[in-house]
């Protein structure tokens, strides 16, 4: 992706931004281009860098005693992942990150943009309003997972998150709302149905 596209992304996310804000965060990114399936941060090592998604989507996910692999976390483009453990904590992740299809990222050093936002205002609201929409998001799946069904758990999502539905594998879907795949099938044609 050009370096013009992706100032056009931040812009049209963060219109507070100036192009010099941009540059400076462009100067400290890395670009990657992923195919379906890439990991980006692996299970059980510390890898601090926070992950802008330019286009496409991740998955987070972890292996459970069963050899189960259970999704936590599904992000589309133009939002921000990292694993939790080690950006606030220094600590290896129990997730896995990787890319969904065709996916594009520009990742950060947390030691980076943690510098950028103590000498500039607008990288600190970058962050707080990345933070405010991981944390919205996993109320609202934890509340999901608490008191919907999962025919309610789907509608909430295609509501919450239309994007997913054309990124995202069925497969994936299904296990992020906790339901099989073979749930998640019957539940799209009982409602192509009504």
């Amino acid at each position: 992706m050009n370096p013009i596209k992706i100032q056009q992304i931040f812009q049209s996310n963060y219109p507070f931004l100036k192009d010099k804000d941009i540059n400076r965060l462009l100067e400290i990114g890395t670009y990657q281009r992923l195919g379906n399936k890439e990991i980006i941060i692996k299970g059980g090592q510390n890898t601090p860098m926070v992950i802008f998604i330019l286009k496409g989507m991740i998955r987070g996910y972890f292996t459970n005693a069963r050899g189960e692999e259970k999704n936590i976390f599904l992000r589309p483009e133009h939002t921000i992942s990292g694993a939790p453990e080690c950006l606030f904590h220094n600590q290896p992740t129990k997730y896995t990150f990787e890319s969904i299809l065709e996916t594009e990222i520009l990742f950060f050093d947390k030691n980076e943009i943690q510098k950028l936002a103590t000498q500039f205002p607008a990288f600190n609201q970058i962050y707080i309003e990345g933070l405010q929409e991981n944390v919205q998001t996993l109320i609202s799946r934890v509340e999901a997972l608490i008191d919907l069904s999962p025919a309610q758990r789907y509608e909430a999502l295609l509501q919450r998150s239309p994007q997913f539905f054309q990124t995202a594998f069925n497969k994936h879907i299904a296990n992020y709302l906790g339901i099989t795949p073979v749930s998640l099938s019957r539940i799209i044609k009982r409602r192509m149905k009504e």
